[in-house]
Parts: C-alpha cells; structure tokens; sequence
C-alpha cells in the first residue's frame, strides 16, 4: 500500500513542491524483514537464518543518526515498515524518538500482534495512520496463505482495538487466486469497522529479496485483476464522482489517440515520486527509490543519508521506460512503471504482456460500464 496515497490536499501541495525541487520529503525505514505470517507472494520476508546470511538488523541508534540526517535534508513523512515492524526490539523506542524529532510516521503491519498494550501505546502516540493489512475474509484463508492459525480474527480484533481509541486504520489488502472470493466480503468489513480500505489488484513479480518460482500461480490473471481493480473503483465513486473520474480516465485516452502513434526516440524518464521527492531504505541499510526495487541501492549508513541520496538520483536519471509506453493509449490504466517493468520483463525498458493484458481489461471495464 503505497502510504501517501490518500494524502491531503495540504499534504499534496508538500510533495508536489518537493518533488519539483527534488527534496526527499517521504521516505520509509523496513526495519526487518522477519514476519510471524509467511504468505506465499512475499518479496521481503525472510526466516531468521536467511536474515542472518544475508546480514543484520540496524539497530534503534543506527536508525535514529540516520533519521536526523534526513530531517536535515527535508525529510517529513516516514514509514515504518517491515516484514512486520513490531516484531522489531526496540519499535517503541524508535518511534517515540522520532516522533520526537517531528516527523509525521506511518505504520504498516498486519495487525496480527496488535494487543491492548500496542493499542494503548499507538492511541497515547497517535501515528499519521497505521495501515494494517487483511489478508482474506476468514480464519482459513489466512491459513492458506499466510500459514497463520486464528489470523484473521487476530486482525479484525487489532482493527477493533485501535479504532476503539480513534486510531486512523487504513485496510490494505493484496487480491491473489487464494482470496479471490473474499475481496467483497473485505469492502463490506472495512465500511462496518470505520476503516478505509484499498485492494491492490496488480502483484509485481516476487522477485526482490527472494525469487518465488509459485509467484506467477499466486497472483491473478489479468481480466480477473482489472475486475478487482474496477470493484475497488465503485466502492470509491459513487454516482457524479464516478462519472467525473470516468470521464477522465476516457478522455486521456482519446487525447492520446488523437495525438498519434508517432513513437518517440527514447521512453519517459521515471515519473513517480521515487527518487524525485521518495526513497527507501531496506533493513541492510541500502537506499533505493521504492520498496520495489532492489536497484540502484546506495548504501547509506556508510555514505551519509545526502550524498547516499544525490547518488541515488543520480543513478536514476538513465532509467527511461519503453518509448512505446510512452504513447500507449492504454497508458492511463497502466501499471507500467521502472520497478513493473523490470521485474515483467528483465528490463527498464521492457514491454509486460501481462500489463497490457490488464491495462486493456480495465479500460474495457470502465468503457462499458456508464454509471455508479
């Protein structure tokens, strides 16, 4: 779940001047790649021995030093993200320190640990907003794919504790073949726990911390995405503003018929805020633009967080997209950006037939379905 998806209008404004004036206002920390779930689709998780052969966890004071270097470089918005962070030993520590230093933090977790004492604790030192993660619509599905016994209740149970206390809660949930039937059923809790809620319905590649060759089975084909995709637009819009914001989506991609086929020399340049005004960075300290990409990675707590940041951008500004993309019709319901189109396709540059697949699918969707 992107974090700063649903930001505010004055929240906008923030990261829209950043972004112009390349200031790295939103960043998060993954704290550790270690979860009590391990779901089948995962690119972070690790076991603790895959953790240790591949290096070690960052302590709180490592953490902190380099927060008050991102400060000092503009820094505002941080998440706090894993694996699931509240496994991490010293989270409670770390966050209060860095609320103290003024930052505005954002909590992702899938709300299977949260108890009394972590909803006392979040509610005393309210976050921005925790984004707290359903994986399915009941106890099996969560045994299925997360290999966790009584999940689901645990989870309902953490959102009930924390909006108890008015917790901002955000749902997230990832549609995959193995909770394909629950997603409706996940709108209809999140409208009856008083939590926004968004599906994801595009699953990049398993392919950054680990490669998972029943990746590829787990995610959905790509009329069935576009179809949860397109639930996730009704559940948001509902009668003018879905009108306003299909009629958006349409009229993009008439303008970009309208212009032509005339493919230009060289593919659009990165246009998300990652590397412009975002950045990551992983539990081995390397600083990368996204969650999503495990190239470039700088590593920063040797660096020094500015310099780690100018040579991330840096390394960013040779990475185009395929110049096809550029002028796609389809563009405006794709999900083509550096991080999908490498891990589609091998290359920065590559063309996903899987994307356009689901582009075209949604656009279809949208197109024959005329009001909300």
């Amino acid at each position: 779940m992107n974090e700063m998806s649903d930001a505010s209008g004055v929240e906008l404004k923030l990261l829209r001047r950043a972004a112009n004036s390349n200031i790295p206002i939103n960043g998060s920390f993954e704290l550790l790649p270690l979860c009590n779930m391990d779901c089948e689709m995962c690119y972070v998780r690790l076991s603790r021995r895959e953790m240790e052969e591949k290096g070690r966890m960052r302590t709180a004071s490592e953490w902190l030093a380099l927060a008050k270097q991102a400060k000092e470089a503009g820094t505002l918005f941080l998440l706090l993200t894993g694996g699931e962070p509240l496994l991490y030993p010293d989270f409670k520590e770390l966050y209060l320190s860095l609320q103290n230093m003024g930052f505005i933090l954002t909590v992702n977790t899938n709300g299977t640990l949260m108890d009394e004492e972590w909803a006392e604790f979040f509610s005393l030192h309210k976050p921005r907003r925790i984004n707290l993660t359903l994986y399915g619509s009941d106890n099996e599905t969560y045994h299925t794919l997360c290999r966790l016994e009584n999940g689901f209740d645990r989870a309902v149970n953490g959102i009930n504790l924390l909006r108890e206390r008015n917790v901002e809660v955000k749902i997230g949930c990832s549609a995959v073949n193995a909770n394909l039937d629950d997603i409706d059923r996940i709108f209809w809790l999140a409208d009856s726990l008083g939590a926004a809620v968004h599906i994801d319905s595009y699953m990049y590649p398993a392919k950054r911390e680990r490669e998972l060759s029943r990746a590829s089975d787990v995610r959905l084909a790509p009329k069935a995405a576009a179809l949860v995709w397109f639930k996730g637009v009704l559940h948001a819009y509902r009668g003018d503003s879905y009108t306003m914001y299909r009629n958006a989506l349409l009229w993009d991609v008439e303008k970009l018929r309208s212009e032509g086929n005339n493919i230009p020399d060289e593919g659009s340049p990165m246009e998300c805020m990652a590397g412009n005004c975002s950045f990551t960075i992983n539990w081995q300290g390397y600083m990368r633009p996204c969650v999503m990409l495990s190239s470039p990675g700088i590593p920063v707590f040797e660096t020094g967080f500015m310099p780690g940041w100018e040579k991330l951008r840096d390394e960013l500004s040779s990475i185009h997209l395929n110049p096809k993309c550029s002028v796609c019709e389809y563009r405006p319901f794709c999900h083509i950006c550096a991080a999908s189109a490498l891990y589609e396709s091998g290359g920065f540059d590559g063309v996903s037939e899987y994307l356009c697949e689901l582009a075209k699918a949604s656009y279809e969707l949208i197109l024959n379905h005329g009001e909300n």
